[in-house]
């Protein structure tokens, strides 16, 4: 097996006549930590109208009993409110905002094509489909390490209702599309202009795991799977010269863990479910409070699909070696 190193999307960003960022990577890094947070606000911004009232009337209660209200408290409250069912839902249709910000920003800030983000109209649905398949298929894969090893229980069919159901899958798809968008089709393509493929995949992980740093059951070793996670997704972009398929990918890999297998995600129960499974044994078997993410299990699986992706031809990427060497342009 020859490492996969045909990477096209690297071509069509360092060729495009019209793409303005920063030429230095320090640039480019402290361009993106404000625009990734602009858009995730932007993401926040109707559950934040939605719960304010709610929220408003219950520090003015917790005040007058004890006083100050601590930082952690009021913290928890707002977890909590935003973890109801309905409010759930809004916040993953509402990550299609923070998705339309970036793409605001590329497009008309930045100057650039959809194609430099990996949004290529060529074999677009069957790419989709492929990285539905994929997520599901990678996430399952997990699941059975897990359950192998003894960090999981099965507890059978439970029939959440389909409507409900569906309308999580295509929450999630739009939640798991906008977070690729920010850190593969943002991120990645933005460094890839002028740096070596190293230096963008290695810095949008990184962020992707740190995204993640307020969620419930947070550990050290979840950023490390997070930041895995970020490598496996950055390489699927470049091997399939597309992102069409990784949003897909991501979007599954939420639903099949959360309202499929019934298992936290990312440290969120997402309420309806098909099948349930309850965590068992040491948190390094199924993650804990933060869910498989945070588990040796997937360690194990996204190791092996990194591994997949560096070396092993397959039919739906873009497969061979360069017939030229790439020129790589370091910091």
């Amino acid at each position: 097996m020859k490492l996969q190193t045909n990477y096209p999307l690297i071509d069509t960003i360092r060729k495009a006549k019209r793409f303005y960022t920063p030429k230095t990577l320090a640039g480019k890094v402290l361009l993106f930590i404000p625009i990734m947070l602009i858009a995730m606000l932007i993401e926040g911004s109707v559950i934040a109208v939605r719960i304010m009232p709610s929220l408003t009337q219950w520090m003015d209660e917790q005040t007058q009993m004890q006083g100050n209200v601590p930082f952690q408290q009021v913290y928890e409250k707002v977890l909590n409110m935003t973890l109801e069912p309905t409010n759930m839902r809004i916040i993953l249709y509402t990550t299609s905002l923070g998705t339309l910000a970036i793409l605001f920003f590329c497009r008309q800030i930045e100057g650039r094509r959809f194609r430099t983000m990996g949004f290529k109209k060529e074999g677009a649905v069957k790419q989709y489909l492929i990285g539905m398949l994929s997520g599901f298929t990678i996430f399952s894969c997990i699941v059975l390490v897990s359950f192998l090893m003894g960090g999981l229980e099965w507890n059978g069919y439970q029939g959440g209702a389909i409507g409900a159901i569906l309308i999580m899958l295509f929450g999630f798809l739009l939640q798991g599309m906008s977070e690729e968008v920010i850190f593969r089709g943002y991120c990645m393509t933005t460094i890839l202009r002028h740096h070596n493929v190293y230096w963008a995949i290695a810095f949008n992980a990184f962020f992707f795991g740190i995204m993640h740093a307020f969620n419930n059951g947070f550990t050290l070793f979840a950023l490390f799977n997070l930041m895995l996670y970020g490598v496996m997704a950055s390489l699927y972009v470049l091997r399939t010269d597309n992102l069409w398929g990784v949003c897909a990918l991501h979007g599954v890999w939420n639903f099949v863990q959360g309202n499929f297998y019934g298992l936290p995600v990312s440290g969120v129960d997402s309420g309806d479910k098909v099948f349930a499974m309850s965590l068992k044994g040491a948190d390094i078997l199924n993650g804990g409070a933060f869910g498989l993410e945070a588990s040796v299990a997937t360690t194990i699986v996204l190791l092996i699909a990194i591994a997949i992706l560096l070396f092993v031809p397959l039919p739906f990427c873009v497969n061979g070696q360069k017939t030229t060497e790439e020129t790589e342009q370091t910091p």
